[in-house]
C-alpha cells in the first residue's frame, strides 16, 4: 500500500508563501515567524455569473483554486488568511467578426482570523493581507492578465479560523463599523503595497489600485465616515508599505462609493456571485431575475445578514500586475494552471476537518500550542507542505502607537487593527 507521501506528493513553496514572507519582515524587528501556505490545484466549478444570458455565440469556463495561509510564532498559529480564486475563460463570437477570448481572475478573501497568541503588539494580519494581494502577481505571468480582481465581504463574527479564540483574554476585537473603517485602511495599504514594482524595477503598471466599497443601508453622504473625515471620496490616499508605513514607487488608490457595476445594470449580467455569500444568496432567489444593481443593494440593506442593525461592507478592487513581479512568481513555482502535487479539494476539505475538529482550542496559550501542533502534525504526515521562516526587519512601533487603549465593553468580532 502506498504510503501517505506517495499518495500525497510534497508541494513546492508556493510564491504565496514567499510574498507573505516578504510581507512579514517589514514588521517590527526582533520577531520570528514561520509561514505555511496549503493551495489546491484549479478545479472546473460554476459560473460566477451563471444567469448571464447571451444572444451569441458563448463558451465559458470557470477555475477555482483555494488558498490557506498560516502564520506561526513559536510554533503557536497567530493569523490565518482562507482565499478563493476564480479564473474566467470566455470566447464570444457574433455574426462573421472573428471569435473574441477574455481571461479574467478575481479573487476573494474569505476569512481572516487571528488567535490572540501574537507576542507584541503589531499590524500581522494587515501585513498577510499585503503579501496574498503581491502573490496574485504570479497571473501576469500564467496568464498575461492585467489585473485581477479582490472582493472581500466584511461582516463581524468573533472567529472565522481558529475555534474558541474569542474567549481568549488576549484577542482583541472590533465592533462592526470599526472593522469595515480596518478593511478599508488594510486594503488600501495592502494594494498600494501589491502594486508597488520589484525593488530592481522602477515601472509602474500604467494604471492605478482603484478600489470600491458599499456599506448596505448607507449613503455616499456617509462615505466620508468610512474614509475618514478628511478623505474626500475619490481622492488616493497617502503611500504606505505592508505595515503601513510610507514607502516610495507605489501608486495611490482611487477610492469609488458603491459597486463597481452601474446601478440601471441588471444584476444577474454582471455582478459576481461568490460562494457563502449574502448577495449570492439573494440572486439565487427565483424572483430575483429582473433585479438592477440598485435594486440588489436595496434588498442587501433589508436583509438579514446586512440589515436588521447589522453593520457589513462589500469590498470590490482592482489590483493592476506588474509583469516584472509575475515573471519573478512564475520562476518561483508554476501556479498559473493545475499540476501535479497540488491538493485536490477533497484533500483541502479534510485539512479543513481538522482545522474547525471540536476538540480545537485557542482559548487559552496551551490550547493554542496544543491544538496548532495538532493541525501542525496533520499537515507533516499528510502533505509535507514546507515552511518559511521569517525574521522581522522594520522600524519599531512608536510609543505613542504601542500605548494601551482604554478599556473597552466585551466585543463582537476580531479587532484585527493592531495585528
Amino acid at each position: 500500500m502506498a504510503s501517505l507521501q506517495e499518495s500525497h506528493p510534497a508541494q513546492q513553496r508556493a510564491p504565496v508563501a514567499e510574498y507573505v514572507a516578504e510581507s512579514l519582515r517589514t514588521l517590527p524587528a526582533g520577531s520570528s515567524f514561520s509561514v505555511r501556505v496549503v493551495y489546491t490545484a484549479d478545479h472546473a466549478v460554476d459560473s460566477l455569473t451563471p444567469r448571464r444570458p447571451f444572444s451569441h455565440f458563448h463558451a465559458e469556463s470557470t477555475y477555482s483554486r483555494r488558498i490557506l495561509a498560516f502564520v506561526l510564532q513559536g510554533g503557536c498559529l497567530v493569523a490565518g488568511l482562507e482565499a478563493h480564486e476564480f479564473t474566467t475563460l470566455r470566447i464570444e463570437a457574433q455574426g462573421a467578426q472573428p471569435p473574441q477570448t477574455c481571461v479574467a481572475v478575481d479573487c476573494c478573501i474569505e476569512k481572516l482570523d487571528s488567535s490572540g497568541e501574537l507576542a507584541g503588539r503589531m499590524p500581522m494580519a494587515r501585513a498577510l493581507v499585503a503579501g496574498y494581494l503581491r502573490s496574485l502577481h504570479r497571473y501576469s505571468a500564467a496568464l498575461n492578465v492585467p489585473s485581477v480582481g479582490v472582493h472581500v465581504f466584511a461582516r463581524a463574527q468573533p472567529e472565522y479560523l481558529f475555534a474558541k479564540s474569542k474567549d481568549n483574554p488576549r484577542k482583541r476585537i472590533l465592533g462592526d463599523l470599526d472593522l469595515v473603517k480596518w478593511w478599508q485602511s488594510t486594503l488600501h495599504h495592502a494594494l498600494e503595497y501589491g502594486a508597488r514594482p520589484a525593488p530592481d524595477q522602477s515601472k509602474l503598471p500604467g494604471v492605478h489600485p482603484v478600489a470600491n466599497c458599499i456599506v448596505p443601508g448607507s449613503t455616499m453622504l456617509e462615505s466620508p465616515w468610512f474614509f475618514g473625515k478628511d478623505r474626500p471620496s475619490g481622492a488616493g490616499l497617502e503611500n504606505r508599505n505592508a505595515s503601513g508605513s510610507c514607502a516610495e514607487g507605489s501608486l495611490s488608490v482611487e477610492w469609488r462609493w458603491g459597486l463597481p457595476y452601474p446601478l440601471s445594470a441588471r444584476a444577474h449580467d454582471c455582478v459576481l456571485q461568490f460562494p457563502d455569500d449574502p448577495i449570492t444568496r439573494l440572486l439565487s432567489e427565483a424572483h430575483s431575475s429582473a433585479w438592477s444593481v440598485s435594486a440588489l443593494l436595496d434588498m442587501l440593506s433589508v436583509s438579514e445578514e446586512c440589515g436588521s442593525g447589522h453593520r457589513t461592507a462589500y469590498f470590490s478592487a482592482s489590483l493592476p500586475l506588474c509583469p516584472d513581479i509575475g515573471a519573478l512568481a512564475g520562476a518561483i513555482a508554476n501556479c498559473g494552471t493545475a499540476s501535479q502535487g497540488h491538493m485536490s479539494f477533497e484533500d483541502y476539505d479534510k485539512i479543513l476537518v481538522v482545522l474547525f475538529d471540536k476538540d480545537m482550542d485557542f482559548s487559552s496559550t496551551a490550547s493554542a500550542l496544543s491544538s496548532s501542533s495538532r493541525l501542525m502534525g496533520y499537515l507533516d504526515s499528510s502533505f509535507d507542505i514546507p515552511f518559511i521562516d521569517v525574521e522581522t526587519t522594520g522600524p519599531a512601533i512608536s510609543a505613542d502607537r504601542a500605548q494601551a487603549p482604554k478599556p473597552q465593553e466585551p466585543p463582537a468580532v476580531n479587532d484585527l487593527s493592531t495585528m
